[in-house]
């Protein structure tokens, strides 16, 4: 299917919904250029940025977008905090406040996820369903990624001997669990276990909001600099409208949502992309899609705070963008 039979495709699943294109501003003659960093890989977790795209979202708001990625949060929050190169794109809330108290000049836009869907996933057989049945097994940690941190906020929320836990450095690969190099790795639940899951494996999984880790995560950041500048503030509102179409889809209508991003990335084995969009539409349940609260922030802040992973106190304000 080309690309322009998947954007008729999806405005005509869209029409089926209620509309928001009253929202969209009339297009400009010139496109506005926009490179969106994504903190992964083009995964279902990021459905809401592709399907804003394909469905013409963006395009209604007179913008041409591409997309870039990088190897976890951390490093999206800093590389747009840099502001060298990119400007916009995802994080997670853990991420943005941790960067936020190291002076990284970045804020919040919108906040998509309202809780961690950070997930100690294990071989069904190894029984493995409390923080504390991780003593005496081997947990992989990948280098740079914000599950470390979350690693030790569980560490402390449950107050675990840490050193009753051995760690194996590993890359994101799901397949030291399954070949037995470690007992047990840490993800987003729609990623790396949703695909062993669909690919018919046992897994067991430890979901770290349920342990105390409870705190804001996929989120869209912007840096502050282009956020001062009024051109670049406008083109941040329309992403965060655009993107927002996206994820309503995801939200209200998963399978369709599944049906058109594998017609998008069809390498993506349908049973993972099934399993992972419903995952991503059960992560965005509560609040409207996007929305930010202070209450919501401040509970993060605080969670934080607690278990000693800010570098110094900040504010609401100093990590997060109110309308």
């Amino acid at each position: 299917m080309t690309r322009a039979s998947r954007r008729l495709v999806l405005a005509a699943a869209l029409s089926l919904l209620p509309s928001l294109s009253s929202q969209a501003q009339t297009p400009p003659d010139v496109p506005q250029k926009v490179e969106i960093l994504l903190d992964w890989k083009a995964l279902p977790t990021y459905a809401g940025f592709f399907l804003a795209r394909e469905m013409g979202a963006f395009e209604r708001r007179g913008l041409e977008v591409t997309f870039a990625e990088t190897q976890g949060a951390i490093s999206s929050a800093e590389m747009i905090g840099s502001g060298k190169q990119y400007w916009i794109g995802s994080s997670s809330g853990i991420a943005t406040a941790i960067a936020c108290s190291k002076g990284q000049p970045i804020k919040s836009l919108a906040v998509y996820y309202a809780k961690t869907p950070t997930v100690i996933y294990t071989r069904g057989e190894d029984r493995i369903a409390h923080p504390r049945d991780l003593y005496g097994k081997t947990l992989g940690l990948v280098p740079g990624s914000i599950t470390n941190e979350e690693f030790r906020a569980l560490i402390a929320a449950n107050r675990l001997d840490r050193g009753k836990i051995q760690e194996k450095t590993v890359n994101w690969s799901a397949y030291d669990l399954v070949e037995k190099k470690v007992d047990a790795l840490i993800d987003y639940d729609e990623m790396a276990p949703s695909e062993l899951i669909a690919e018919g494996r046992h897994i067991m999984m430890i979901r770290l909001a349920d342990f105390g880790v409870r705190a804001y995560s996929l989120n869209l950041i912007v840096n502050d600099a282009a956020w001062a500048d009024p051109a670049r503030r406008e083109i941040a509102r329309k992403v965060e409208e655009a993107v927002q179409e996206g994820y309503n889809m995801v939200r209200e209508r998963p399978g369709d949502a599944a049906l058109y991003f594998s017609r998008i990335f069809p390498r993506l084995a349908p049973r993972y992309v099934d399993r992972s969009i419903a995952t991503v539409s059960q992560q965005l349940s509560g609040p409207p899609t996007g929305i930010q609260t202070r209450a919501g922030w401040e509970a993060t802040i605080k969670t934080l705070e607690q278990l000693g992973l800010l570098a110094r106190p900040i504010t609401v304000d100093e990590v997060a963008i109110f309308n």
